[in-house]
C-alpha cells in the first residue's frame, strides 16, 4: 500500500495523548522498516498489474504553492519527442500513476484549471523508480462571459483534510457573490465561530503564515478558506477560528484586473436610528496587474493597488442626545461625519527555478486615517477619537525540493506598524450608566511595532506515510505602547439624578509614564503523520508545541491533534470523519504592556470610590488614594480548548455534498482578571484588605468553557441553477469569562458568573451562493440569518465598592436578558460584456449591481441592559440600512 504527498501545509486533524506519542515514535522506525523511497502512489499493483522485470512506474503528486494538493488535473506522458503515451487524473489526494514504463527519457505534461501549465523531463531507469513531487504556479485566468461561481465541485475522499463541512471561495466565486466594499474577509466571516477564536481574535493566516492582513488588494486573491483541515498541527487555532487566504503569483503573460465600486445614500434607506438621512458616499478604486519581466518566462511579478474614500456618517441614539441636553450638555448633532482614506499597495517579483524550486519577495505599504472613530449609539460626538495606521511589510517565500521525497517551505514576513488614537476633546470623560458618554474620550494612546512571523517546514512522503515536521513562529515583535488615556479622568454616574447630584459611583485618572518597551516572543514546534492505514482508510496525527514569554514561560505546553476518516466501503457514497485537538490560546501584547505599566511605578491609577468621590474630583482627596496595579497570578497558565467532532458525509451529486457534524468545545484554565484586593465589608464600611494598594487586577487562567454544536452543510453545484454553500448551526456555549480583561460580578466568588457566552447563538443560518440562468447575466446571493445573542443586566452602579461597573442585581445570573435577532439578504446581479472574441486574448468589462440588506431589517446591535437607565431593555444603535453598490471591473 502506498501514499501520498498531499497537502504539507494542512493535514487532518488530531488525538490521544499516549497514543500520540507512540506512533509519532513508531513513524520514522515504520519508514524505515518499509525502505525510503516507496512509491507515493494511493494504491499498490494488484498481481495482474506487475510488471516486467525492466519496466517500471511512474507515479507521484501535484501539489499548489500552498502546499495543497491538487486534484482532477491532467498529466500526459509524453516520449522523448513529444509524442503522447498516456494520460492521468489526479485523485483527490493530488496522486497520478503510470504502469508499464520502459527505462527511457520522458516528459509529463501538467494542465490544472487555475494554474500555470508545467511540463517536467523525467527519466525511468531499472532501478527502483522514486515518487515525483511537483508544485504547479496559479495562473491569473483569461475571464470569459461564461464563468461563475463556485464551480469547483467538492468530492468525498478519505483524505483527513478534505472535510466537507470546510468553506471554500476562488476567485471567480468572490466576483459573483456580493461582497460589501470589496471586503471578503468580512464576507467570509460569516462562516467562523466567535467561540472559537483566542484572546487575539480570529487569526488570519496567509500563503502558509500567519499575518495582519493580506498584503495584497482584492483582486489578487486566488482563494479564502475557513475550516479547511481543522485539526491541523500546523496552526494554532482550530479550523472555524482561521480564516486562509492563498494569493495569486505571477504570471508568464500580461493579465490584470481593474475595479471601480460607487456607492451614494442617496440610493440607501435611513438608518433605524437617523431622524434625517445623512449623506454619504463611497469611491473604491482597485487594480492587481501581473506579467513577466523582460523576456523571461521564469520571472514574472504582481503588482496591487487600491484607494478607499468612505464618506460615511455616525448616528447617535436620539434618545442619549435627549437626555444629556436635560442634563445641561450642549446640543449636539445626531449625524456626524466619520470619514475613512485607505491606500495600499503592494509589489511582488517571482522567480522559478530549472531545478523545480520556487522563489518571491513583496513589499507592501498601507496607510488609513478615521475621523470621528466610535461616535454611534450612546456616545455623543465630544467622545470620539482620530485613529491614524501605518504599516510597512516585506514578504519572502522559498520553496526547494531537495529530492523527490522532501520537500522544504520556508516563508516569513518582516513588518513594521504605527498606530495611534487621539481623542478629539481632552475634556473629562462623563458616562451615565445605559444612558449616554460624554466629555472627552479619555482615549489617547499608541502603539508602535516591529514584527516578524514565519515558518519552515519540511515534508517526506513514501509508503504509507507522510511526515511533516517544522518550526512555527506566530509572532516575535518589539512592541512600543504609549498609553495616555485617562489623563483628566473618567467619571461614572449610575443614573442621570445622581449625575444632577454631582455624585459619580466612580472616577478614575492616570498619571506617570505612559511608555513601554518590550519584546514578545511567540514559538511553536510541529510535527505530523498521515498514515493511510486502507485505501477506505485514513488516520492523521500530530503534535504542537506552545511557548510564549511573559506568563511565566510556560514550558509544557504540548497539544496532540488526531483525525480520521473512513469509507464503509470502496468507491462509498459515505465517509465517516472525526477528530480531536488541543488548541492553546496566547496572551497577546495588550495584557503584557498592562503588567509592564501597571507595576505601581511606571503607570499610575486611581480609582477613587463612593463615598469620597465627588465631581469634581478634590485634588486633597485623590492625594489620599492608593495606587492600583496589575499583577500575574503565580499559578496562571496557558489557556487550552479541546475541540473534538464526530460527523458524516455523502456525495448528494457529481457535484455537490452534504455533512452532519457533531462538534464539542471545552475550554480549560481561560483567561480572566480578579480585583486581588476586592474591598470588603467591615463595621458597615468597605475597606482594601491591603490597604496600602487599591485595585489589584489580578490576570489568572481558572476560567472555563462549555460548548457543543450541531453543524448542517451542503455544498456544490447540485444543478444549472445554483452553486454555492449552506450551513446551518444548532448551538450552546456556556462559560464564566469573556476574556483577559473580564472581571467577575464578585472577585471573591467567581464561579457565580457561569452564564451563556457573551457570544451564544442558538440559531445561525448562511447561505452564500450564485446562479447563471442565462448567458446574459450572473445572480448572486449572502443570507444570514441569526438569533440574538444575550444581554448582560447590570444596577449601573459599584455597589461592591471595587471600582468595576458591572454588579448585577441581586438573584440575577449573568447574561441572561435575550438579545435582538439579525437578518441579512444581499444581492448581487451581474453582466460581462466581452471586448476581444479571441479566448486567449480576453479583455471583459463586468457590471454588477449589488444591494446589501435587501430587506432593511433594523438588526439591532446595542441592547441596553443597565436597569438604571430610561433605555434598558431598548436598543441604542444598529447595523446599516438597505444600501445600493455599483461595481465595474475591467480584466484581461
Amino acid at each position: 500500500m502506498a501514499t501520498t504527498f498531499s497537502k504539507p501545509l494542512q493535514v487532518g486533524s488530531q488525538f490521544v495523548w499516549m497514543l500520540v506519542a507512540i506512533v509519532l515514535l513508531s513513524s520514522p522506525v515504520l519508514l524505515l522498516a518499509q525502505g525510503l523511497g516507496g512509491p507515493a502512489s494511493l494504491r499498490a499493483a494488484s498481481p495482474a498489474e506487475e510488471q516486467s522485470p525492466s519496466a517500471r512506474a511512474i507515479t507521484g503528486t501535484l501539489l499548489d504553492p500552498s502546499g495543497a494538493a491538487i486534484a482532477k488535473a491532467q498529466v500526459s506522458l509524453l516520449d522523448s519527442g513529444g509524442k503522447p503515451l498516456a494520460q492521468a487524473v489526479t485523485d483527490s489526494s493530488g496522486s497520478f500513476r503510470f504502469d508499464n514504463i520502459a527505462p527511457g527519457n520522458y516528459i509529463l505534461d501538467f494542465h490544472a484549471e487555475g494554474f500555470r501549465d508545467a511540463r517536467l523531463a523525467t527519466t525511468v531507469n531499472p532501478k527502483r523508480q522514486t515518487p515525483i513531487h511537483f508544485t504547479l504556479q496559479i495562473a491569473v485566468p483569461n475571464e470569459t462571459v461564461t464563468v461563475a461561481t463556485g464551480d469547483s465541485a467538492p468530492r468525498l475522499s478519505t483524505e483527513t483534510a478534505e472535510n466537507q463541512n470546510a468553506n471554500t471561495i476562488d476567485r471567480n466565486a468572490l466576483d459573483r457573490v456580493p461582497v460589501f466594499d470589496q471586503d471578503y474577509i468580512t464576507t467570509m466571516s460569516r462562516f467562523l465561530d466567535d467561540n472559537a477564536t483566542g484572546t487575539n481574535g480570529v487569526t488570519l493566516v496567509v500563503n502558509g503564515i500567519e499575518a495582519n492582513g493580506p498584503g495584497v488588494t482584492p483582486s489578487a486573491i486566488q482563494e479564502v478558506k475557513i475550516n479547511n483541515n481543522p485539526y491541523s498541527a500546523r496552526f494554532t487555532r482550530p479550523g472555524r477560528a482561521r480564516l486562509e487566504i492563498i494569493t495569486k503569483s505571477g504570471s508568464p503573460a500580461y493579465h490584470g484586473s481593474l475595479n471601480f465600486m460607487f456607492r451614494d445614500s442617496v440610493f440607501d434607506a435611513s438608518n433605524a436610528f437617523a431622524t434625517v438621512k445623512p449623506p454619504e458616499r463611497r469611491q473604491y478604486y482597485e487594480g492587481s496587474i501581473t506579467g513577466p519581466i523582460g523576456h523571461s518566462k521564469r520571472t514574472s511579478f504582481l503588482l496591487a493597488l487600491d484607494e478607499d474614500l468612505n464618506d460615511q456618517q455616525g448616528v447617535v441614539d436620539s434618545a442619549a442626545i435627549a437626555a444629556a441636553e436635560s442634563l445641561g450638555f450642549a446640543a449636539a448633532p445626531q449625524t456626524v461625519p466619520n470619514p475613512t482614506h485607505h491606500f495600499f499597495g503592494s509589489g511582488r517579483i517571482f522567480h522559478d527555478f530549472s531545478n523545480g524550486d520556487q522563489f518571491w519577495i513583496g513589499y507592501s505599504y498601507e496607510h488609513r486615517s478615521i475621523e470621528n472613530q466610535n461616535v454611534t449609539g450612546t456616545t455623543l460626538p465630544s467622545a470620539g477619537t482620530d485613529n491614524h495606521f501605518l504599516e510597512h511589510e516585506v514578504n519572502v517565500s522559498l520553496l526547494h525540493q531537495f529530492s523527490p521525497h522532501w520537500l522544504n517551505q520556508l516563508r516569513f514576513l518582516l513588518g513594521h506598524y504605527d498606530n495611534s488614537t487621539t481623542s478629539i476633546s481632552a475634556d473629562p470623560q462623563l458616562a451615565v450608566s445605559g444612558l449616554f458618554t460624554a466629555g472627552g474620550a479619555q482615549a489617547d494612546s499608541r502603539r508602535t511595532e516591529y514584527h516578524f512571523d514565519g515558518t519552515d517546514f519540511a515534508t517526506y512522503a513514501s509508503s504509507r506515510h507522510q511526515l511533516s515536521f517544522g518550526i512555527d513562529i506566530p509572532d516575535i515583535s518589539r512592541r512600543g505602547l504609549d498609553d495616555f488615556t485617562n489623563r483628566a479622568g473618567t467619571y461614572t454616574f449610575a443614573s442621570s439624578a445622581d449625575f444632577s447630584a454631582a455624585i459619580p459611583t466612580t472616577y478614575l485618572i492616570q498619571t506617570g509614564q505612559g511608555h513601554v518597551v518590550f519584546l514578545e516572543k511567540v514559538i511553536g514546534v510541529f510535527v505530523e503523520d498521515n498514515i493511510r492505514l486502507k485505501p477506505n482508510f485514513s488516520l492523521y496525527l500530530g503534535l504542537r508545541y506552545y511557548w510564549q514569554n511573559y506568563f511565566h514561560d510556560d514550558p509544557d505546553n504540548f497539544a496532540p491533534r488526531l483525525g480520521f476518516a473512513y469509507a464503509p466501503k470502496a468507491n462509498s457514497k459515505t465517509v465517516i470523519r472525526g477528530g480531536a485537538g488541543v488548541f492553546y490560546d496566547r496572551s497577546g501584547p495588550t495584557p503584557i504592556g498592562d503588567l509592564l505599566h501597571f507595576n505601581g511605578v511606571n503607570l499610575r491609577r486611581f480609582i477613587v470610590d463612593q463615598p469620597l468621590v465627588s465631581y469634581p474630583i478634590n485634588p486633597a482627596v485623590l492625594a489620599q488614594v492608593p495606587t492600583s496595579v496589575v499583577t500575574l497570578d503565580p499559578h496562571s497558565r496557558i489557556p487550552y480548548t479541546l475541540q473534538f467532532s464526530i460527523g458524516v458525509e455523502r456525495q448528494v451529486t457529481a457535484k455537490s455534498t452534504a455533512s452532519a457534524v457533531y462538534i464539542g468545545n471545552r475550554g480549560m484554565d481561560s483567561f480572566r482578571s480578579i480585583d486581588a484586593n476586592a474591598p470588603v465589608l467591615l463595621g458597615g464600611n468597605y475597606l482594601y484588605p491591603n490597604p496600602a494598594l487599591g485595585q489589584d487586577r489580578q490576570i489568572q487562567s481558572e476560567g472555563h468553557l462549555k460548548g457543543n454544536a450541531l453543524e448542517l452543510t451542503f455544498r456544490g453545484k447540485p444543478g444549472k441553477y445554483f452553486a454555492g454553500q449552506v450551513q446551518y448551526t444548532l448551538s450552546h456555549t456556556y462559560n464564566n469569562t469573556s476574556g483577559i480583561t473580564y472581571f467577575p460580578a464578585n472577585s471573591y466568588n467567581p464561579s457565580a458568573d457561569w452564564g451563556r457566552s457573551d457570544n451564544d447563538r442558538l440559531h445561525k443560518f448562511d447561505l452564500l451562493a450564485s446562479s447563471q440562468p442565462t448567458r446574459f447575466f450572473t445572480f448572486g446571493a449572502g443570507l444570514s440569518l441569526y438569533s440574538g445573542k444575550p444581554v448582560n443586566i447590570i444596577t449601573g452602579a459599584d455597589d461592591n465598592h471595587d471600582g468595576i461597573i458591572n454588579d448585577r442585581p441581586p438573584g440575577i445570573a449573568r447574561n441572561t436578558l435575550p438579545g435582538p435577532g439579525t437578518i441579512g439578504l444581499d444581492l448581487n446581479l451581474a453582466h460581462d460584456f466581452p471586448l476581444s472574441k479571441k479566448k486567449k486574448e480576453s479583455r471583459i468589462i463586468s457590471v454588477a449591481l449589488n444591494s446589501f440588506n435587501v430587506l432593511n431589517h433594523p438588526n439591532y446591535v446595542t441592547y441596553i441592559g443597565t436597569i438604571s437607565s430610561p433605555l434598558f431593555g431598548h436598543p441604542a444603535a444598529a447595523q446599516p440600512p438597505r444600501r445600493m453598490q455599483l461595481d465595474i471591473q475591467f480584466k484581461f
